[in-house]
């Protein structure tokens, strides 16, 4: 069964419906009830912004954030095509990785260090936004577990405790009923523990951050597909139903560039 968001979607002298129709058949839509939620108005007509920002995913609306913190006199407007968090960051696996961003080939230790602030950063924001702003998400800070099926794996999964150790994570092998007590399956024979990380709804982080970039003063047009960016001093962007110009660009679009 597919779902329009707002029924003015269906006519035809608004918009094509076939771009912004969606599955509701998505655990994370569902939970943050998305088919509910109001989706914002489209670009239409002639603007101009000092950065606009193109896509409306996690890189999207946290860009959006911080640029507004800095530059809170700068009008930011952020284009979503259909609606924020509808890509890849209301429709992943829900982890929260901590140590995605580490520099595995770094030996000197400041810039170690320096990748263990950044690699953490991403779920210091999270928690700062579910302080700051009370940013439903479902986030569970419960840890990560990297399991090993066989002997070759658990000798695999020591070498990376070792290295994860480096960095001052303080990560720890589990087995027998350390294990069971944390993963009750018979498939595995140890896994390493590691305290950092966590889980969450994306769709509903990806929603909530939306309506806090625009309690600080973001601009956010969805439904508005850019159909083309023009480049220079000052950018164009052109989408279906409008256009607008600004100094600086922000492009967010991940798989959606093409």
């Amino acid at each position: 069964m597919k779902y329009y968001s707002k029924p003015s979607m269906l006519n035809k002298d608004l918009r094509p419906p076939d771009l912004y129709e969606y599955f509701v058949d998505n655990f994370w839509f569902k939970a943050a009830d998305l088919e509910n939620q109001k989706i914002n108005e489209p670009l239409r007509g002639s603007h101009k912004a000092d950065i606009v920002i193109v896509g409306g995913g996690f890189t999207g609306l946290s860009s959006a954030y911080h640029l507004k913190k800095k530059f809170p006199e700068k009008h930011i407007v952020l284009l979503e095509g259909a609606c924020c968090g509808y890509g890849a960051s209301g429709r992943n696996g829900g982890f929260c990785v901590d140590t995605s961003l580490l520099d595995w080939e770094q030996k000197d230790p400041d810039k170690r260090e320096k990748s263990v602030q950044v690699s953490a950063y991403a779920i210091k924001f999270i928690k700062q936004m579910i302080s700051d702003y009370g940013l439903d998400c479902d986030f569970v800070e419960n840890g990560m577990l990297n399991t090993a099926l066989d002997d070759k794996q658990i000798k695999e999964t020591l070498d990376y405790q070792k290295e994860i150790n480096s960095f001052g994570y303080n990560s720890e092998m589990l087995y027998g009923k350390d294990l069971t007590n944390q993963i009750k399956s018979p498939l595995f024979k140890a896994a390493l523990y590691i305290p950092a990380g966590g889980i969450l709804n994306p769709a509903k982080l990806a929603r909530g951050l939306k309506t806090i970039v625009e309690k600080i003063g973001v601009e956010v047009r969805e439904r508005s597909v850019v159909t083309k960016i023009t480049t220079g001093k000052m950018n164009f962007i052109d989408t279906e139903l409008g256009d607008i110009s600004a100094p600086d660009i922000v492009i967010a679009l991940n798989a959606y560039g093409h």
